[in-house]
């Protein structure tokens, strides 16, 4: 049990490691990298230009305000609130790019994970893949589930901003090992009770998925690791391809 978190972080190095020794995976799970890349470029530049504007909606306190209370609240809010509201949207922000990110390479994924369980398993041909509209209508109904309870949470009062992050980890962790385990169990309510029952395993594969800068040179890698995990923890042992 102890040793369920390091396994999960571990999984990342597998994964970058696999795709450094298989160029042919390398390059599949650059395009990714590129989305990722772009899709953060344009979020932040909007933000940037746009969040004064954004925050101004929630309130736009009275710099000319001569009373005590609300000398008192400007100040406040200008100094603290402010900077604490950007730091929240932020945060959310990262983690809805990083789920819009999946949604849009969920079909290159998709593939990805079929060709490397096959060969994994020694060429033996597994469950078909679907359709590549099949394959983003299913990743955008799991994205719903993924992403709303953690920006949910971050609303419940104390706690809520101790769970949201754990919750979001595991969440991810779980939508990039569901490419796999979907192959063999097709019943979306049983792979999350599975996964479950591996909290820390999902929670440090997931972590540092969660870390700025860090996030987005794992990203690209974070699906080979991921299935090799799943092959690893089902008993599914998996045969190395090829280096090519």
């Amino acid at each position: 049990m102890l040793t369920a978190f390091p396994k999960g972080l571990f999984a990342h190095i597998q994964g970058i490691r696999f795709a450094l020794a298989h160029r042919r995976y390398l390059l599949l799970a650059a395009i990714p990298f590129v989305l990722t890349l772009v899709l953060y470029a344009v979020g932040f530049g909007l933000f940037a230009s746009r969040g004064d504007a954004l925050l101004a909606l929630l309130w736009s306190p009275d710099a000319a305000a001569t009373g005590g209370i609300s000398v008192a609240l400007y100040w406040l809010y200008t100094h603290v609130v402010k900077y604490l509201l950007y730091l929240l949207a932020f945060v959310i922000m990262y983690f809805l790019f990083m789920v819009t990110a999946n949604i849009l390479a969920s079909p290159l994924y998709d593939h990805i994970v079929g060709r490397l369980v096959r060969e994994s398993r020694g060429g033996v041909p597994g469950p078909a893949g679907s359709s590549f509209w099949r394959v983003m209508l299913e990743e955008v109904k799991k994205a719903v589930f993924v992403a709303a309870l953690p920006v949910l949470l971050m609303f419940v009062p104390v706690i809520g901003q101790f769970l949201s992050p754990a919750v979001a980890a595991w969440l991810l962790a779980f939508d990039f090992m569901d490419f796999a385990f979907c192959r063999d169990e097709p019943v979306f309510s049983s792979r999350l009770r599975a996964m479950a029952r591996r909290p820390l395993l999902l929670l440090g594969f997931g972590a540092p998925l969660l870390l700025p800068i860090v996030n987005i040179f794992l990203f690209p890698f974070a699906i080979l690791g991921a299935t090799l995990l799943y092959l690893d923890v089902s008993g599914q042992t998996p045969r190395q391809p090829t280096a090519k």
